[in-house]
């Protein structure tokens, strides 16, 4: 992957398929994306787009997942290059795609503009893994994270942004006596926690929207 990472914003309120029946096709689609507390309608091609942006379960990413990587998996679900030229304009007038330049500034500018919401619960650590907490549904883990990648996830609502909350873990566990830097750092442990976004996304156990307006808690 080269170039900066892309995000998917909001979360699937629904995708209806109107194309005629045994000719399936994904520009017959529509989608309905809810960003910022709204719905915003989009066409079967940026539906489509989309969804491509959150990777898919058979393709994991080790790490980011780039416009070519959701480019090549929209073309594999049968969309032609126009249609996802358009689906790309569509999505990006739309505001709900993002992309994050993965590095110090890029991280926390992008962290500063949005926010981090769990969409499945916390199912605990492991217990021949105390340092590894999953989360999903009763039965179904679905993503691995650390205990404090796992408090920014759930805790992540109850802050304006996400560089909000991810300083207050950090100087949280500074303030306890905790000197690990992946943990008491926030720069590091925003790295971290944009390393996990992927497979957050992809396993729909999160989504990113727009940052509140506002001060958050400090």
């Amino acid at each position: 992957m080269s170039g900066p990472l892309v995000v998917p914003l909001g979360r699937q309120l629904a995708v209806l398929d109107l194309s005629p029946v045994g000719a399936l096709d994904p520009r017959g689609a529509r989608g309905f994306v809810q960003v910022d507390g709204g719905p915003v309608e989009l066409s079967g091609a940026a539906a489509h787009v989309w969804l491509a942006c959150h990777g898919h379960a058979a393709d994991p990413a080790p790490h980011g997942w780039g416009q070519d990587d959701a480019t090549a998996l929209a073309r594999r679900w049968g969309l032609g290059p126009d249609d996802i030229a358009a689906g790309w304009d569509e999505v990006r007038a739309a505001g709900v795609v993002t992309d994050l330049v993965d590095d110090a500034d890029g991280r926390r500018a992008w962290a500063r503009a949005h926010t981090l919401h769990p969409l499945v619960p916390a199912l605990g650590e492991l217990p021949d893994r105390p340092a590894v907490h999953q989360v999903g549904l009763p039965g179904q883990p679905r993503v691995e994270l650390s205990r404090v990648l796992r408090d920014v996830w759930a805790w992540g609502p109850l802050f304006t942004d996400l560089w909000t909350g991810v300083r207050w873990h950090a100087e949280g566990h500074r303030a306890a006596g905790v000197d690990e830097p992946r943990v008491a750092d926030p720069d590091l442990l925003l790295a971290d926690l944009v390393a996990s976004l992927r497979p957050l996304l992809r396993a729909n156990a999160a989504y990113v929207d727009r940052a509140v307006d506002g001060g958050g808690a400090r």
